[in-house]
């Protein structure tokens, strides 16, 4: 099983609230190893390294710290050290409390990619390009009910569907920031409408990225569908715009 980064977050919290509150670089990586419960067996290859050399594992915990300095759960002003501040506190004291991470759903809503530690650059170069994108980036011309610009993200792709879900058949009774995203009523042959749980995602390869159950979804509504045997059915929005055009 592959983790992503974001899996990195709460151990990395526990281990500073474990280690006093700060703690060199060196001190956080074995505990984070033991709360997740790292080990060559289990996790054959989150010990593979990169082409620089820099172990998987430890890889993604330093994207999970840019991150949670990003959301100010991390106190990055002292160089060398990791300390967590009172908002990370609240969020490991409440998730050890429900079980269930305040944070979860997050992500996608700023643009963050489980798959970004791949890319060759560091977590700080990856998370300052995200602004960039958001500021700056756009897809290629759509000219689609008031939409100019192609999705480049997930909220690109809710916003599209918004736009076109009546002629694809839907009506959208609620969406929120945790899985599955959408509660949607869908037409069928006879007329009536069904209840239909969806899942947003930029491409449908991201669902699996993402670990979510496929028994607890209905579609999966995405720009680009590049998941080859997916065992959920895929609105791909991309091969479906020439229809509105």
């Amino acid at each position: 099983m592959n983790l992503n980064f974001m899996d990195s977050e709460i151990p990395v919290l526990k281990a500073l609230i474990k280690l006093g509150g700060k703690a060199k670089p060196s001190d956080v990586y074995p505990e984070v190893e033991k709360i997740i419960g790292l080990s060559p067996g289990k996790f054959p290859e989150e010990y593979e390294k990169y082409k620089s050399r820099i172990i998987k594992w430890k890889n993604k915990t330093a994207w999970a710290r840019e991150y949670l300095k990003r959301k100010k759960q991390l106190d990055g002003s002292e160089r060398g050290v990791w300390k967590i501040t009172e908002i990370g506190k609240e969020r490991a004291k409440s998730f050890d409390k429900t079980k269930k991470d305040p944070d979860e759903g997050l992500a996608p809503l700023y643009g963050v990619d489980a798959s970004m530690p791949e890319e060759n650059v560091t977590p700080e170069e990856g998370f300052n390009r995200i602004e960039n994108v958001q500021m700056h980036e756009t897809g290629g011309i759509l000219g689609v009910r008031g939409i100019v610009y192609e999705p480049i993200n997930e909220q690109g792709v809710i916003l599209l569907f918004a736009a076109l879900c009546h002629d694809l058949g839907f009506m959208i009774e609620g969406i929120r920031s945790t899985f599955p995203d959408a509660l949607l009523r869908r037409k069928n042959e006879k007329g009536t409408w069904n209840s239909c749980h969806a899942e947003f995602e930029f491409k449908s390869s991201n669902f699996k990225l993402h670990k979510h159950n496929p028994k607890q979804c209905d579609v999966i509504i995405c720009w680009e569908h590049d998941l080859k045997d997916c065992q959920v059915e895929v609105l791909s929005l991309k091969d479906r715009i020439l229809e509105f055009k």
